[in-house]
């Protein structure tokens, strides 16, 4: 771990920091704007593998009936608490190895930030980093918690206070990445360090990422497929609110040890 980001992100933590919603969203679209032709080719491959994956899964525990009973019986079996429970397993477990490509998505724009190149392996790389442990776990635990509270709440007949939950638990956790990968902290570190960064400004970072999911789902409006390229902005505006709030050095940590261990 590199000594001086560290305490430059603890500093923040005990001073705060501040952040401008204008600037987050200039600085937003200007990153977006140079990414979301190759982010945008990337979701559409997420899109597949992903589908690829599950419908796997379905198969390997349903059997290889058709695909109208398969999914009758997956859906009744959402109906328990033993369903629920397996599904939540399964889906975190599964998007947890997504969560190299989720960094991928917010390295993208420090790239373009900085008149790099980027290239569709830029998505994938840090599955060839020594993060990979610390994005996988970390994105286990939030998947996990928000997985089972969210199933606690639809048991009890509470499933509109899931959204909620999932906002929230986006919110606090929304400097666990960018903490792993630019500033070296472990998946412990990362998420409790979020946390804390987050109570510094939760109004503004809620406008912040209110403004981007609406941005996201602009793409529906355009006819539905133009959220494959809108998608990515939400992690656009994750990573202008990173650099906003906690900054970069000269040379950054991903340029220090994280490049030449892909």
């Amino acid at each position: 771990m590199n000594s001086k980001i560290n305490s430059k992100i603890d500093l923040k933590i005990q001073n705060g920091y501040t952040l401008e919603t204008g600037s987050l969203i200039d600085e937003s679209v200007n990153t977006f704007k140079k990414t979301f032709l190759i982010s945008g080719v990337a979701v559409i491959l997420l899109a597949i593998f992903t589908i690829l994956i599950y419908g796997t899964i379905l198969v390997l525990i349903y059997g290889l009936s058709d695909f109208t009973s398969t999914m009758t019986e997956f859906q009744a079996s959402q109906s328990s608490a033993v369903g629920m429970l397996s599904t939540v397993i399964i889906a975190t477990v599964t998007s947890a190895f997504f969560a190299p490509i989720t960094a991928g998505f917010i390295h993208a724009n420090h790239l373009a930030k900085n008149n790099q190149e980027i290239g569709i392996n830029v998505f994938f790389d840090f599955y060839k980093s020594t993060f990979f442990k610390d994005l996988f776990l970390s994105h286990l635990i939030i998947g996990l918690t928000g997985g089972l509270l969210s199933s606690s709440l639809s048991l009890i007949n509470l499933e509109i206070l899931t959204y909620f939950v999932q906002l929230f638990i986006s919110m606090v956790t929304v400097f666990t990445i960018p903490l792993v990968i630019y500033g070296g902290q472990n998946y412990e570190n990362a998420l409790t360090k979020s946390f804390k960064l987050f109570l510094k400004q939760p109004l503004l970072i809620f406008v912040a990422l209110l403004l981007a999911i609406i941005g996201v789902f602009i793409g529906i409006i355009a006819l539905c497929i133009g959220i494959i390229f809108t998608a990515p902005y939400y992690y656009s505006m994750v990573y202008a609110i990173y650099n906003q709030a906690i900054g970069f050095e000269e040379k950054s940590v991903i340029d220090e040890i994280g490049q030449e261990e892909f």
